[in-house]
């Protein structure tokens, strides 16, 4: 099992790094989802992408660069969370790499309120880079914050990244 408060492997009285006491309503059986590797995460990501990537350019290209960027990154949110709230957790990414996005306490789909933290959380990413893109050492910072986030499935026993933690999700195979 795992808790729910931390996302660690937990027994079945408390969790064993925060201490947390287990409950069915907030532990999740091992053997329920089978979690996406990350390899499957990156090609989804890469996929989404590039699908995003024509619109993006579309909007910037109309609307010029600053209010561009802000329509580019409602559409982004849109099409993530839309599509990552609806019953099969898919983007187009994830069909492509076989994986959907579901709740990381029940193994249900997620709310559009998790939609939007696992998004928010990516999209600081790319809103603060581009903003301390003049400066080297916060550019350097914020990439190596994105960078710890992807990476971070690799490391987790729930293949989870930060924004998956936040957002309380867990991306299993289809």
């Amino acid at each position: 099992m795992f808790c729910a408060n931390c996302g660690s492997l937990s027994d079945a009285n408390v969790c064993r790094v925060c201490g947390t006491p287990a409950t069915p309503a907030n532990h999740m059986d091992l053997a329920t989802p089978i979690l996406a590797g990350w390899w499957s995460r990156v090609a989804a990501t890469l996929i989404d992408t590039v699908v995003l990537l024509i619109p993006t350019l579309v909007l910037v290209l109309l609307l010029g660069n600053i209010l561009g960027e802000i329509a580019a990154l409602a559409a982004q949110a849109t099409y993530m969370v839309a599509l990552q709230s609806r019953p099969d957790g898919q983007t187009l990414g994830n069909r492509a790499a076989q994986t959907r996005v579901r709740d990381a306490l029940t193994g249900q789909v997620i709310t559009r309120g998790q939609g939007v933290l696992r998004w928010v959380v990516i999209a600081l990413y790319s809103v603060l880079s581009t903003l301390t893109s003049a400066g080297t050492k916060p550019l350097l910072a914020v990439s190596l914050i994105g960078v710890v986030d992807c990476l971070y499935p690799l490391f987790n026993a729930r293949k989870q990244t930060i924004h998956d933690r936040l957002a309380r999700t867990i991306v299993v195979r289809a």
